[in-house]
């Protein structure tokens, strides 16, 4: 067993499928944060963080990790920037907001196991006790979990059949508190189901229903459930820290990318547009949109089958306005999105 600091900061790792509502459980977390210091790290898998931009009560620090992710090519920078954290500022909590695509092991054995042994570079900070996993948190779509579940998610010559039934259920696995999120979106049986699911696959995990990601601040920060003497005899964590880990492209055949116009939307246009749909592999797309008289900014955020816009701002000035939307999914025509989205600007 390895002992850790009394004075190790506590991180707390947020992890759930694409869409599950891990930043607006973020967000309700940290303008609850009773006046702790909490600085927050944001990883995206696409190259523009567009979670990043709707963490909107950040208390201390936030730092962006994006276009790749912090379980695999960018766990080094992900050690360099708590390390950064601990050496500039004063903080009562870490709280670490992975890609919708991560993996909880790896992830928590990035501040347990030095550096070269996770076949990075030997001059890495190491953060063995310094710091201290608290708790992983994942947060599970009640929506549409069963759907991703049993979806084939598998690339044509995967020797490994890792489906996305595979990763949901090493995020499951890997969890000390399962946040069943979008309660109010499925029926009372199907809720039942996946309860007993949850409750087979991860029988130690303390579960939590909510919608809009609202969950109390006591419920999954300071609960000291990480245990890292469990973590360690798990054949997951043998088997990460025996096998160098894919990227997730290769992994899970997902990608991303991003669409950028600064010409406003046709309204009417746009909603024919979402009507026709863009893509059965479409997982995940979010960001920001302009519509023609109006100077309200719009968050645009789809997961699966549900699409929804509200108003996040405003646009500074008619120079700042930008349609920024990422797309992530498997083997997505970004040509043919591009084109649908074009047809529905003024």
């Amino acid at each position: 067993m390895q002992s850790v600091s009394k004075t190790a900061i506590p991180i707390t790792v947020l992890c759930g499928f694409l869409g599950s509502g891990k930043t607006t459980m973020l967000n309700n977390l940290l303008k609850n944060s009773d006046g702790k210091k909490l600085a927050v790290i944001v990883n995206e898998f696409g190259e523009v963080n567009i979670d990043a931009g709707m963490v909107t009560h950040t208390t201390e620090q936030m730092i962006e990790l994006s276009n790749g992710c912090i379980c695999c090519t960018l766990r080094g920078d992900l050690i360099e920037a708590v390390d950064d954290i601990l050496n500039t500022r004063e903080v009562d909590g870490i709280v670490i907001e992975s890609t919708g695509i991560g993996e909880p092991f790896p992830i928590a054995q990035a501040f347990y196991i030095e550096p070269e042994l996770l076949a990075l570079k030997p001059e890495l900070p190491n953060l063995r006790g310094r710091v201290k996993v608290d708790a992983v948190i994942t947060v599970v779509d009640a929506a549409q979990f069963f759907d991703l579940y049993k979806r084939d998610g598998l690339l044509p010559d995967d020797q490994n059949q890792r489906g996305f039934g595979q990763l949901l259920a090493e995020q499951i696995e890997g969890a000390d508190v399962i946040v069943i999120n979008k309660i109010d979106l499925v029926e009372e049986e199907t809720l039942d189901d996946l309860e007993e699911f949850l409750a087979l696959t991860n029988p130690r995990a303390k579960l939590i229903f909510t919608e809009h990601g609202d969950v109390p601040l006591e419920e999954v920060m300071n609960t000291g459930l990480f245990n890292i003497t469990i973590a360690e005899q798990s054949p997951t964590w043998l088997y990460e820290l025996a096998n160098e880990h894919d990227s997730e492209a290769e992994e899970y055949g997902i990608s991303a990318f991003v669409y950028k116009n600064k010409r406003r939307f046709d309204e009417q246009k746009l909603i024919k547009t979402l009507e026709r749909g863009f893509s059965p592999n479409l997982l995940r797309s979010k960001g920001w949109v302009a519509l023609e008289g109006s100077n309200d900014a719009f968050l645009w955020n789809q997961a699966g089958k549900q699409l929804s816009f509200s108003v996040f701002g405003q646009w500074t000035s008619p120079e700042h306005i930008q349609n920024e939307i990422v797309f992530i999914g498997t083997e997505l025509d970004e040509e043919r999105i591009t084109a649908l989205l074009d047809e529905a600007l003024v």
